[in-house]
């Protein structure tokens, strides 16, 4: 079964997937079963259970070694689902943009794409020009950033770069804005698509 656009899912009021079992788990912290969390969540066992394995892995929860299996929460890290893989380790997905947001509203001078790419990379998590150069430009078309001046020269290494300027009005929240894939730009903080190509065409 193909996934709901996130647009779509975001105006859900009740949680879904991972966030639901993730808001079971915590309202369960000192002890629960898989069969707690499919009561209250709806979802299926094996999802459930895939997704409480990942998290022991991480050491988000212990076992109790009781019969049937039972866990208990050990690292709670806020309302926010943890985003990890079957082994337990932090899902990157989505981070390299994740720092490329937060990194434009500090920075207090105008900057390229390229300034943001190094600006925003981390060891763990570098951020690549062409990344951060297709992320700026569907945030200007958005409105999130204002264009100092215009680049020259496409993307040869000795073009100019577009510079921009953050816009602190579009300053609406913590979560990056996402480029979907009809080209749309989706805003999680507002829970709606703020810009679409054919408004502007």
């Amino acid at each position: 079964m193909s996934r709901k656009p996130v647009h779509l899912l975001a105006v859900s009021k009740k949680p879904t997937g991972r966030q639901a079992i993730w808001q079971a788990i915590r309202a369960h912290r000192h002890g629960f079963t898989v069969a707690d969390l499919a009561r209250e969540t709806d979802i299926h066992r094996d999802t459930i259970k895939t997704y409480v394995q990942s998290l022991e892995k991480g050491g988000y929860l212990v076992p109790q070694f009781s019969i049937p299996p039972d866990w208990r929460l050990e690292r709670d890290v806020g309302v926010e689902a943890p985003r990890v893989t079957r082994d337990g380790k932090p899902v990157t997905q989505g981070l390299a943009r994740e720092q490329m947001w937060r990194t434009m509203k500090i920075l207090s001078a105008d900057f390229s794409w390229r300034d943001l790419a190094i600006a925003a990379s981390t060891e763990a998590v570098p951020v690549a020009e062409k990344d951060a150069k297709d992320y700026c430009g569907n945030l200007a078309l958005a409105g999130y950033l204002l264009i100092v001046t215009k680049g020259k020269g496409g993307s040869k290494a000795s073009s100019i770069a577009t510079r921009y300027r953050f816009n602190r009005a579009k300053n609406t929240g913590p979560k990056p804005p996402m480029v979907q894939r009809m080209q749309t730009v989706f805003d999680p903080n507002l829970g709606q698509i703020v810009w679409h190509p054919e408004v502007d065409a």
